[in-house]
């Protein structure tokens, strides 16, 4: 198949356009492949672990849960093996892999898709620990579950401790400081907190949210105003 990781390259955009089907068998191949090598170097770990997270992936969007629970027990098995591996070599590099709690949202949507909210729950709960912030994997877990297994109560914590909402590019998102990747849309927020009763915290969010949607709108209109104050009222090519 080539080099590995311009394999996965490729594997990736196949995925990102929608070319599920050659995406998968690829992926179980390029990892057959690296299983099969006797003395592998850190780049092949690394390269296993990124293919067993397309196939995670991929398998996901065609509606395999099931086998994607099969296939994360040993995704966490092979990150696990590629962490002892850096740590032993450079311990300096750990920062620059994918952090272990991305894993744990996978495991998280997995398990929300085939109904499992007590298994759902423990994985992104496992993400909270191992990174504080989870607040898009809460909201996608209520999304797929609802107020169940104490989802709702874990959504409100990370949603507390994510601070206000700011505005965003476009529309309005809140931002928890230890996780800026796990920024939220504000609207849908406020939509998941209202799928678990609501509440202050979500009174709040949605006066944040109305207070920066009105102040966009006065910057909007004063713009427009100020870009047809510097229009000329008489059209000079009338008169030639």
């Amino acid at each position: 198949m080539g080099d590995a990781g311009q394999v996965i390259l490729q594997l990736e955009r196949y995925l990102a356009d929608g070319r599920e089907e050659i995406t998968e068998v690829m992926a179980r191949d390029l990892i057959e492949q690296l299983r099969a090598k006797r003395r592998p170097e850190v780049t092949d770990h690394v390269h296993l672990v990124k293919a067993r997270r397309l196939l995670v992936d991929v398998l996901l969007v065609r509606g395999k849960a099931a086998e994607s629970i099969k296939e994360l027990k040993h995704l966490h098995r092979a990150r696990k093996r590629l962490e002892a591996t850096v740590r032993r070599g450079d311990p300096s590099l750990l920062e620059r892999l994918t952090p272990a709690s991305e894993d744990h949202l996978r495991a998280m949507r997995a398990s929300a898709s085939l109904g499992r909210a007590s298994a759902a729950r423990s994985a992104l709960g496992k993400a909270e620990t191992l990174r504080p912030g989870q607040l898009r994997g809460a909201v996608e877990a209520v999304e797929l579950l609802g107020d169940v297994s104490g989802l709702g109560k874990v959504l409100n914590h990370i949603a507390a401790a994510s601070g206000q909402v700011v505005q965003g590019e476009p529309g309005t998102k809140v931002v928890p400081p230890t996780a800026e990747d796990q920024s939220v849309d504000a609207v849908r927020l406020i939509a998941a907190l209202d799928q678990c009763g609501g509440g202050t915290l979500r009174e709040n969010l949605a006066m944040q949210h109305q207070r920066l949607v009105e102040a966009e709108a006065v910057s909007a209109a004063r713009l427009k105003a100020a870009i047809e104050s510097l229009q000329p009222v008489v059209d000079y090519h009338e008169y030639g």
